[in-house]
């Protein structure tokens, strides 16, 4: 089910309360689930919109619905209204501490509150505001720590660290908590043995160091473990390590990874695998036809209408991946490739979850394609090139695997758009890509206080933003390179590729038709260059395209 013609701020609040009254009367509705995550994907809640929370609260049990998008209009929600909006208007003006104080004194009825505890179970907390909040919660459970007597408290505190995961950790820490983490001491043997006051420690060390960190990676049950709370935070996650670690053990090699660049490459998803998904709004089964339509002829797209071989180049956690294995349908032979084998584990799991069982994953460089035998009828690389050294090494290595006829959808970093990344590197706090992660947390935390202009504000607003991971893919990474338009134009007419079009927005494409009303789509390059030296933000995420080799 899909949003399809645009709706105006009235019908929007109004599909959002219908979809959240149905889900209140009816909480098995897959469909109505689906619409309201779609609808949130697209649409502000605003203090107005008449929600149903427990609705919306019903939405979030959905696995193949997104999540993301749910967590978002929850807090926006929340947020118009107390006891969270107390607390927020008490953080803005007596500080983030004093707000805490409140939330563990007064108003102990947001720590029971479950939408918002699903909210931060299920997805990443991507406002700085509640992030700020949260923050100092944490700071103050650990301070003092007799807080945690109280059920309510001690609750709320194993959901923040469910929320910790989901971010990786990327909440910044400062030297007070250093030297209080520094007295505490884990008897981790004690803790897997049932011991309540060992279980209230590992609770606060739990707060600042993923699981894996402090047990490793060694299979433990975790049946006595207090309490309850985290007992069952910490199986489920022990449980999707253990699944990662096998997949990773056996992953698949197609070739190897030699050049220095892609190495280093390797070396940061390795350590930080991105993106962290933890949702997907998953498409209708053979769907992607319906998208690729705007773009291709019916003849073009005959390549994909019985079986068809797609690589995925440059895969990561396997988002992009899973989602197009089921858009292309159960005849498709989806091949994901990646450099990092625990990216490419994460997203196996993932895949077996969501019951996806045409996509395989494997260990590959885009670079030493040429190495095997392999042909694709559709081959998708996106955010990958731009991390090469030679982006357009990278591309041309990809035509040489792509079958006469074959449709392939490209994505590259626009300079035009990244300038906002680039002037990081002039900025006398700018880490660069080898801080460590403690590093990584207080640029961060810079950045977040100095939110004044539309530069600061467009960074803050990157979901990137709000996850380890993402920071350091969006801020700091080891090799990125920008393109522009003229040269992407340039390489295609030299590799005999035909342009098909743009992936963006319908009111950029009516902006764009606007501007150009003699322009037949797909749209000249050169008028593409003049729209975006225009409206500088047009490509933010990135250049994403169609393009097709000739039969």
């Amino acid at each position: 089910m899909t949003v399809n013609a645009p709706l105006t701020g009235l019908e929007a609040a109004e599909a959002i309360e219908r979809c959240s009254r149905a889900l209140a009367s009816r909480p098995n509705s897959p469909d109505a689930a689906r619409l309201l995550a779609a609808l949130l994907q697209r649409y502000e809640i605003s203090a107005e919109t008449d929600v149903s929370r427990r609705g919306l609260e019903a939405a979030f049990a959905f696995a193949n619905v997104d999540r993301q998008a749910l967590c978002n209009g929850a807090l926006a929600f929340l947020k118009c209204h107390p006891p969270l909006a107390d607390v927020l208007a008490r953080g803005r003006a007596d500080g983030w501490d004093a707000a805490a104080v409140l939330l563990t004194r007064k108003s102990a009825r947001l720590l029971r509150d479950r939408l918002f505890a699903a909210a931060l179970i299920h997805a990443v907390v991507a406002d700085i505001e509640i992030e700020f909040l949260l923050t100092a919660l944490r700071r103050r459970l650990l301070l003092s720590p007799t807080l945690l007597v109280a059920r309510p408290v001690y609750e709320f505190a194993c959901v923040l660290i469910q929320q910790c995961l989901n971010n990786e950790y990327v909440f910044f820490v400062d030297e007070d908590e250093r030297a209080r983490l520094g007295e505490l001491n884990v008897d981790i043997d004690a803790v897997f043995e049932g011991d309540p006051a060992a279980g209230g420690v590992f609770l606060l060390w739990s707060l600042y160091h993923p699981f894996h960190s402090t047990i490793g990676h060694e299979p433990r049950a975790a049946d006595k473990v207090s309490p309850r709370a985290l007992r069952a935070v910490l199986r489920d996650e022990l449980e999707a390590r253990r699944i990662e670690a096998a997949h990773a053990d056996h992953m698949l090699q197609l070739t190897a990874v030699t050049d220095e660049t892609s190495r280093s490459v390797a070396d940061q998803y390795t350590h930080d695998p991105y993106p962290r998904w933890l949702s997907l709004q998953a498409p209708q089964l053979g769907s992607a036809r319906d998208r690729m339509r705007g773009h291709f002829s019916a003849d073009a797209l005959a390549v994909i209408d019985g079986p068809c071989d797609v690589l995925i180049a440059g895969a990561g956690t396997g988002r992009q991946a899973v989602n197009s294995a089921i858009g292309y349908g159960p005849e498709a032979r989806v091949l994901a490739i990646d450099l990092s084998a625990p990216s490419l584990a994460y997203g196996t799991r993932m895949a077996e979850a969501l019951g996806v069982e045409n996509l395989r994953f494997a260990i590959g460089d885009i670079l030493r394609l040429d190495e095997t035998d392999s042909r694709f009828d559709v081959i998708e690389c996106v955010g990958v090139l731009h991390h090469l050294a030679d982006p357009y090494e990278g591309w041309r290595a990809l035509i040489g695997r792509l079958r006469p006829g074959g449709l392939m959808l490209i994505g590259l970093y626009s300079a035009v758009s990244r300038r906002v990344i680039r002037a990081l590197s002039e900025d006398p706090d700018w880490p660069g890509p080898d801080a460590d992660d403690d590093g990584l947390r207080a640029y961060r935390r810079t950045l977040m206080g100095r939110v004044s202009g539309d530069d600061d504000a467009a960074l803050t607003k990157s979901p990137d933003f709000f996850t380890k991971s993402g920071f350091r893919d969006l801020a700091l990474h080891v090799s990125e390179q920008q393109c522009a338009i003229p040269e992407i134009r340039d390489f295609m007419a030299a590799e005999g590729l035909d342009f098909h079009g743009f992936s963006l927005p319908d009111e950029t494409l009516r902006a764009y038709a606007d501007a150009f009303p003699d322009d037949e789509s797909p749209g000249a390059l050169e008028n593409w260059q003049a729209f975006e030296q225009a409206n500088p933000r047009t490509f933010y995420g990135m250049y994403l395209f169609w393009c097709r080799r000739p039969d």
